[in-house]
């Protein structure tokens, strides 16, 4: 089982910035990483559109996995919102009724019940790399990087281990 990884953001784009200066970026690849090592020794076979802070494009995310044969891809990132009591996490996916929705809503699941953060649910969206991949996709949000209290969590490396073993255990749930 290929299980694509991609660090949202990255190089020339930090994505979102947190009120006391944590990037997104580098919340997303730390993330990335503690998720590709639970699967490799879980036994799955893992890629990852970037393992440094560099610059990929969105189309080259989706071809990176096209190519690779990923049978799932996973895109993690950091809510963010200008309301900064903003919280929780959730999961996009690009077409419903399909096995990415399905693939979104357990992922989801298990990722808030190890985080312990509020659900705010499972979505539709029309992001790139969700339309271009040609395998079941979706687009994590793990928690909001504007919120003073979720980006205390999100600097710390026990929520991002946790964030990462709550996709993992939905991957898991999914696959098997």
């Amino acid at each position: 089982m290929k299980i694509f990884i991609d660090a949202g953001h990255g190089g020339k784009n930090p994505g979102a910035i947190g009120q006391n200066g944590l990037y997104e970026s580098n919340v997303t690849l730390d993330i990335a990483l503690k998720l590709g090592r639970i699967l490799t020794e879980w036994g799955y076979e893992v890629e990852y559109s970037r393992k440094t802070d560099k610059t990929v494009s969105l189309s080259d995310r989706a071809k990176m996995a096209n190519e690779w044969g990923a049978n799932f891809f996973v895109s993690i990132h950091c809510n963010s919102n200008v309301n900064k009591e903003a919280n929780g996490t959730s999961t996009y996916f690009y077409k419903p009724n399909t096995v990415a929705e399905s693939f979104a809503s357990v992922v989801n699941n298990s990722l808030v019940r190890q985080i312990e953060r509020k659900d705010l649910g499972i979505f539709s969206a029309n992001f790139a790399v969700l339309r271009l991949t040609r395998m079941p996709a979706i687009l994590v949000e793990t928690a909001f990087i504007s919120n003073l209290a979720e980006e205390a969590l999100l600097a710390s490396n026990t929520f991002r281990q946790n964030c990462a073993i709550g996709i993992a255990n939905g991957i898991a749930e999914f696959t098997t």
